[in-house]
């Protein structure tokens, strides 16, 4: 296990992922705006192409200002075709500041009479050098005669007063002018020339639009990154709490709590783990107890049945001898010193029972040496020699070792009260995923099924299934005993962390 600020590094990708999450949902849509405006922009100039909105803006704008002098001009008899086409010239220079909507200079422009007679061009050579005083054939110019012909007949739908004739982008355009009393036509202003597309208009749009998207992109992304570094820092530091937590609980401290009051998921998380903590506390402190009140509960029977039992007999020896003592000083001297020797089982029996209380260091020992240490002090206490065998010894987590060292002590134990042994063999056998463990002596034995054992053996199996093994008893009457049992090494429940033994 690392320390809490190990678990904090690593959420620090998160806020940086969030920070750059934020940068690029922003940028993003900042971009769909862009195309959302680029792709409206196309569908609306193709609607307005469509419709004939701007081609009859053009027509109108063009017919508001130069009516007034080819109106004068044409009015005259005969017409002043030299002053037609100086005017003509003009148009391109006037234009430009006075039609929203107009042809290039590379344009075509002339003027019809009411009689279909050119009677102006520009260029002047458009249909030839002498085509002009010379009635105009309206084949002259393909997808001329329509528009043409409604011009003259004093048509004023706009739809009828242009023609594209052909699949690229030019158009004719025909500009009825009337008389000062609008009775009659008098000419027809022509242009031919490029008019505006969806192309030619995007083109235009999209290298602003590019220059623009640069410098909001640049101008977001910035805003992006700073808000989401900011939120980012907000959420990350909440998640570091969850996780400094979550480590302290891990290390069996579950008075830490996170201190989160939002009321998001996040909150409500902090809510549930804290709750869970506290009952995790409780559920702790319970079984605290239950050990403490099971441990009290054993001792009393191991003192009733063994300690105080002893003591009663020696106390009734003891009896005995005072009153023989003035009578018959031989027998009162074998009293005194049965007393005796049921004093020093006594001395043994309580230094064994201080012994499982106080157990050899573990975690400074590991098992298998303090199954040695204890080993070596429990047959010098009871004569019974010990041989203590280890293969495979590996690290395994405390609370392991804590559970099979109290069997080992409740097992032999068992030796030294009931079996009258002179020898014991123990085993201890590691695997990659289990211990085994064997206790074999070659005392008197019992009868498994009618001797069903104490609370000794009895605390052993619990202690066993507590690990996710169990004890095996194998005996038979003046044929010793074996007590077997096996225990895995990770068990759902337990504190799985591997702690180094020297």
């Amino acid at each position: 296990m690392g320390a809490p600020g190990s678990h904090t590094k690593r959420f620090r990708p998160l806020r940086w992922k969030l920070t750059l999450s934020y940068t690029g949902v922003t940028v993003g849509a900042l971009l769909t705006l862009e195309l959302i405006l680029l792709a409206s922009t196309a569908v609306v100039v193709a609607l307005l192409l469509r419709s004939g909105i701007l081609q009859a803006e053009l027509i109108e704008s063009v017919s508001n200002v130069y009516t007034p002098p080819f109106q004068f001009l044409l009015s005259q008899t005969p017409p002043d075709r030299e002053e037609i086409t100086n005017l003509l010239k003009q148009i391109d220079t006037v234009a430009d500041s006075t039609i929203p909507l107009t042809f290039d200079a590379s344009d075509q422009l002339f003027i019809v009479g009411h009689d279909g007679v050119l009677l102006g061009s520009n260029p002047p050579d458009l249909f030839g050098s002498s085509s002009i005083g010379r009635e105009l054939s309206v084949d002259a110019l393909p997808g001329l005669a329509a528009p043409l012909q409604a011009a003259l007949a004093g048509e004023e739908d706009v739809e009828k007063l242009y023609n594209s004739p052909g699949p690229d982008e030019s158009v004719i355009l025909t500009i009825p002018i009337w008389d000062e009393a609008h009775e009659r036509v008098l000419g027809v202003l022509v242009g031919v020339g490029k008019f505006p597309t969806v192309r030619s208009v995007l083109g235009s749009i999209i290298p602003i639009m590019g220059i623009s998207f640069l410098i909001f992109t640049l101008v977001a992304g910035a805003a992006g990154t700073i808000y989401g570094s900011v939120a980012a820092r907000g959420l990350s530091a909440r998640l570091d709490r969850l996780s400094e937590g979550a480590h302290a609980w891990s290390q069996g401290d579950f008075t830490q709590l996170v201190a989160d009051a939002s009321g998001d998921e996040i909150g409500l998380l902090a809510y549930n783990l804290n709750q869970m903590a506290g009952q995790l506390q409780q559920l702790m402190e319970t079984r605290r107890e239950l050990v403490i009140v099971d441990e009290r509960n054993r001792l009393a029977r191991e003192l009733h049945d063994s300690a105080k039992q002893q003591a009663f007999a020696a106390a009734a020896q003891i009896s005995t001898a005072r009153k023989l003592m003035p009578q018959d000083t031989i027998a009162a001297e074998v009293h005194v010193k049965e007393a005796e020797r049921l004093i020093d089982d006594l001395r043994n029996e309580l230094t064994n029972l201080i012994e499982e209380l106080r157990p050899s260091t573990l975690d400074e020992k590991g098992l298998a040496s303090a199954v040695r240490a204890y080993s070596k002090d429990w047959s010098r206490q009871n004569g019974i020699e010990v041989q203590v065998n280890t293969r495979n010894e590996r690290l395994v987590s405390l609370e392991i070792e804590q559970m099979v060292f109290r069997i080992i002590q409740e097992a032999l134990a068992n030796v030294a009260r009931h079996s009258q042994a002179n020898s014991v063999e123990l085993d201890l056998f590691y695997t990659n995923v289990n211990l085994t463990c064997t206790i074999e002596d070659d005392g008197l034995g019992f009868d498994p099924e009618q001797e069903r054992g104490g609370f000794g053996i009895r605390s052993m199996q619990e202690r066993a299934k507590t690990l996710g093994g169990a004890v095996i008893l194998d005996s038979a009457p003046r044929e010793g005993t074996r007590v077997s049992f096996t225990v895995p090494f990770e068990k759902p429940g337990l504190n799985e962390e591997k702690v180094a033994h020297e």
